[in-house]
Parts: structure tokens; C-alpha cells; sequence
């Protein structure tokens, strides 16, 4: 499908599930090389990660562990004031290197909150590992180590990101249509 409709909104194709899963292969590489037999632990933002978590996960070629926070800072296709912690973190991370597997990244806002908090705990190493990053959209001081795409500024949806909770099982990702 070159076009879809999810709710009111349309949206025309943007990025193959193919080229997407070059990327997390490239990136899950990458993450490897970098934290070979160091354990990690991956922390997976729900709900939109999920897809790329899995994917990546599935690539990484060394021991690892995988948990999962819940977020929300966005309604319909704009972002919320206040940060929502949904389900927080279990796991005792001291001394720990941490992989934060995010969606995307646009404001910093999201990933700002988390730093903080992940900070206090006292890991060992904090590593960002997003799908997506619009550099033209970042306010703070954020950068992620791992980056599968770079991507400008426009709505999304697909391979777990969605739009009122809809599109999150495409596997292609979608951009709105102006």
C-alpha cells in the first residue's frame, strides 16, 4: 500500500519494512561491537518501540536482558505538556549498561525525563538507540548513539509508532499527507 487512512488522517508510504530492517541490522551491529560480553540491558519504551525493541533484540548477538517502561507524552499527532509515567522500572540497574530502545526522537523531552530518571539509579553505562530522529525537531540537549534513520520533521506511523493508537501493526512506516 502506497496510501492509507487511519481515523481522519491520510498518509502516503515513507519507509519499506526492507530498508527499516537494514538499518536495525546495521544498528544492532553496531550496539554488539560496542557492548560484546558486557551483559546489557535493553529497556524498551512502550508503546511505540516494541516493534524495533523486538527486531533489534533479535540481532543482537551477545547476552542481554530486555525490560520495558511505559510512557506517553503525545495525543492524536500532538505532543502532551506533561509527561506520563505509565509503568515504571523493576529492575535494580546499579553498575548496569543500559540500551534504551526508543521510537523516536524529535523534542528530546521524552528521553530527557528518562536520562533523569534512569541517572538516579547509578548504571554503569546509558546508551540511546532510536528507529527514528528529526535532528530539526530536537529542543534539548539530546543525542542518540545509535540512530537507524534520520528523518525530517513530519508525522508518522508504522512499525509501532501510531496515530491514536491505530497503525501501530503496519510495517511499512507512513507520513501524514498535507
Amino acid at each position: 500500500m502506497t496510501q492509507i487512512q487511519l481515523k481522519d488522517r491520510c498518509f502516503d508510504i515513507f519507509l519499506k519494512e526492507d530498508i527499516i530492517l537494514k538499518g536495525i541490522e546495521r544498528v544492532a551491529q553496531q550496539i554488539d561491537a560496542d557492548l560484546k560480553d558486557r551483559d546489557p540491558l535493553f529497556i524498551c519504551i512502550l508503546n511505540g518501540a516494541f516493534m524495533f525493541a523486538a527486531e533489534l533484540i533479535k540481532r543482537f548477538n551477545s547476552a542481554c536482558e530486555v525490560t520495558f517502561i511505559r510512557l506517553n507524552s503525545y495525543e492524536g499527532v500532538n505532543r502532551k505538556e506533561n509527561l506520563k509515567e505509565i509503568q515504571g522500572l523493576m529492575e535494580n540497574i546499579e553498575n548496569r549498561d543500559i540500551v534504551i530502545v526508543e521510537d523516536i526522537i524529535d523534542t528530546g523531552h521524552t528521553m530527557e525525563y528518562l536520562l533523569n530518571l534512569l541517572k538516579k539509579k547509578k548504571p554503569a553505562t546509558i546508551k540511546i538507540a532510536t528507529l527514528l530522529f528529526k535532528p530539526n525537531a530536537l529542543q534539548l540537549a539530546i543525542k542518540p548513539d545509535y540512530i537507524v534513520k534520520e528523518i525530517p520533521n513530519d508525522f508518522i506511523v508504522g512499525f509501532g509508532l501510531d496515530y491514536n493508537g491505530h497503525g501501530r501493526n503496519l510495517r511499512n512506516i507512513y507520513k501524514i499527507k498535507n
